[in-house]
């Protein structure tokens, strides 16, 4: 226009110029947000965070004894609300899955997913490993090991959802599998899938990523718990005294079980089966290479222990028990007289 003004129209188009500059061109997906129509508020998330990270902080260390009292740190969970398809894109590579559902106050289906690499070093710790190397191929042994391993993991997770959610949450035997690629992911049914990411650490082992899936439905239920009961209260309101009465408040103590990480007993019965090297040991001595070069028939050596002292009892290299030598029906035996205390066998693992 001549004098410099805008019409109506003009300025229309140009407001709806600026409207495609900002709009986006598709939905993003990122962490900690909720994707894909905004399945989860920005406070469920929030609350999902904060009951995962503190029931896995509390978990993690009671498992530790599995592995050969490593310390094992579960942490730092980052959530992503996304579609089935865009899960299966992010597992690409081999991976080792377990399954378990939940019951009770809370229902859904979880998924947790191992890296190839790190499921076979926690196998081979629990069992008995101290090097902890990832065998080539995950035998029949080191799958029962890892699948029990989720299941106590989940179980006692379990149990800290209750306290939040103010319900028993029961759970179903743990499933696990191989899966080759995406295809072979075993997720949730239903919409959007919850993933997320935890900072997997075992001591001087593993510094990874543990991956746990649930369907939306699980998330949210589990989140909307997460702060619904309030703390229970320390003292009740003093009781009013009659005349020449003294008023006395009974004190009431939250319950002795929160916070409290559950025990790492549980159902072993899938261990039952590995095989465990059983050694005696008579003693021990140590000598230089010459004496060593300078034995022959005949030649004695003298050991750290007494005639009649104990005998050791060892498995796989760890001292268990001591005894004493018999004969039975001209084989040699060992009786034993002496258990060593769950105290010492653990403090033999640092």
């Amino acid at each position: 226009m001549g004098d410099g003004s805008l019409s109506q129209d003009e300025i229309d188009a140009l407001l709806q110029g600026a409207d495609d500059m900002l709009s986006p061109s598709g939905p993003s997906q990122s962490a900690d947000s909720a994707a894909g129509g905004g399945a989860l508020s920005s406070s469920e998330i929030n609350n999902l965070r904060d009951i995962l990270s503190t029931s896995m902080g509390a978990v993690a260390p009671s498992l530790s004894g599995y592995l050969g009292g490593r310390n094992l740190v579960i942490s730092n969970p980052v959530i992503e609300v996304k579609s089935s398809d865009a899960v299966r894109t992010d597992f690409q590579m081999k991976t080792v899955q377990v399954s378990m559902n939940f019951t009770g106050a809370i229902m859904g289906k979880n998924l947790i997913v191992f890296g190839f690499s790190d499921a076979g070093v926690i196998s081979s710790l629990m069992m008995g490993d101290e090097s902890g190397k990832a065998p080539a191929a995950l035998s029949e042994a080191h799958q029962s090991t890892i699948q029990e391993f989720t299941n106590q993991l989940l179980s006692s997770a379990a149990t800290q959802f209750s306290g939040r959610v103010g319900g028993s949450i029961n759970t179903t035997p743990a499933q696990l599998s191989v899966a080759n690629g995406a295809a072979d992911l075993q997720l949730p049914g239903g919409g959007d899938l919850v993933k997320i990411t935890y900072d997997l650490s075992i001591k001087g082992m593993i510094n990874s990523k543990l991956y746990h899936i649930m369907d939306v439905d699980l998330a949210s239920s589990l989140a909307g718990g997460g702060y619904a009961s309030p703390q229970p209260a320390m003292y009740q309101q003093p009781m009013k005294s009659q005349p020449g009465q003294v008023g006395i408040s009974p004190v009431k103590f939250p319950p002795l079980d929160q916070g409290i990480a559950p025990s790492i007993g549980g159902n072993i019965s899938l261990l039952l089966d590995v095989p465990m090297t059983l050694t005696v040991e008579l003693g021990r001595t140590t000598q230089l290479v010459q004496d060593i070069l300078g034995l022959g028939e005949g030649s004695i050596i003298e050991l750290d222990k007494l005639a009649g002292e104990p005998v050791d009892l060892l498995v796989n290299g760890k001292l268990i028990a001591k005894g004493e030598v018999v004969v039975i029906d001209e084989n040699f035996g060992v009786r034993v007289t002496d258990i060593v205390s769950p105290v010492d066998r653990l403090s033999g693992l640092q």
